[in-house]
């Protein structure tokens, strides 16, 4: 990894820190470390990627923009293999507003090992159509971090903030960039 690299990996873990420490709030960062070091466990070190598979990442605008979830939508569509879980954290918690926040958060924490906080949602939960249709809800600024992955714990997809990183045989990509037209082509990069 580059100085650079390192750099910008040091940038975006600070910028994560800021952000939880805003939905948090001070008073609770404590009790909500502790939540999310246990949830992060495994997590913590990033996901495991398949080495057969070729890494792409897609910078959107801001975490709004719409052709993220059609990006993360198609990238499902086109991998060999089949999603199973999904590690969420949402920046909304039990005190969301009523409507697809709600929903969401609801379905999300309708699952075992996911903790509902006042201001956030952590945890793994099953990628099934109802799972997903929840996190298209908050697919915006309120899905702050997200992995989907196969069975065997390779990640297929990581969706962090802005950033969204996946692995797909060369062969697929370009079912990812039919999906995503309005994007321009240089805006998904060959990652390794």
């Amino acid at each position: 990894m580059s100085d650079e690299d390192e750099r910008d990996e040091t940038e975006r873990e600070a910028a994560a820190v800021v952000r939880a420490i805003d939905d948090i709030g001070i008073d609770r960062l404590t009790d909500a470390i502790v939540d999310a070091w246990e949830q992060l466990d495994e997590e913590r070190d990033g996901p495991t990627w398949p080495r057969e598979e070729t890494r792409y990442r897609l910078e959107l605008t801001d975490p709004d923009e719409a052709v993220g979830l059609d990006a993360l939508a198609a990238v499902l569509d086109a991998s060999p293999r089949v999603p199973e879980s999904a590690f969420v954290h949402l920046g909304l918690g039990r005190r969301a507003d009523l409507g697809d926040e709600r929903f969401a958060v609801e379905t999300i924490a309708s699952h075992g090992g996911v903790t509902a906080a006042d201001g956030h949602t952590t945890g793994r939960v099953p990628l099934t159509g109802e799972t997903f249709d929840a996190l298209a809800r908050v697919h915006g600024d309120a899905l702050r971090y997200a992995v989907v992955c196969d069975d065997d714990g390779r990640a297929i997809v990581e969706r962090d903030w802005t950033t969204l990183t996946f692995s797909l045989p060369a062969s697929a990509v370009g079912a990812v960039r039919a999906a995503a037209e309005s994007l321009d082509d240089d805006r998904i990069e060959r990652e390794r």
